[in-house]
């Protein structure tokens, strides 16, 4: 449960990262090229799509789409807390979660 957390966490970040103000507030010295928001854009939408089939082979088709709108909803709102009190943990979150969620 906790790595399907971490995939509509990363999932959030990604398409967050694909918006160029977000982008700013993570990585304030570097700026967002349009490739790269289209990258980050289509691979935010990839990683929806694996979300929802994770979930729906861990706990069957009905429970897990709506797992994955529970998770997709607490996902953004820490996401949406961490952005603005701290933005570089949100960045450090995305990468530490999943490995956590494996073990």
């Amino acid at each position: 449960m906790l790595f399907a957390f971490s995939l509509a966490y990363a999932t959030c970040l990604v398409l967050c990262l694909a918006m160029s103000r977000h982008f700013q507030q993570l990585l304030p010295n570097q700026k967002l090229p349009p490739r790269a928001a289209i990258l980050l854009r289509n691979g935010g939408w990839l990683l929806l799509l694996l979300t929802t089939i994770y979930c729906a082979k861990l706990v069957g088709v009905a429970v897990g789409l709506v797992l994955v709108l529970g998770l997709f909803s607490a996902a953004a709102c820490l996401l949406a807390l961490l952005l603005n009190y701290s933005p570089r943990m949100a960045l450090g979150l995305a990468i530490a979660a999943p490995l956590l969620g494996l073990l």
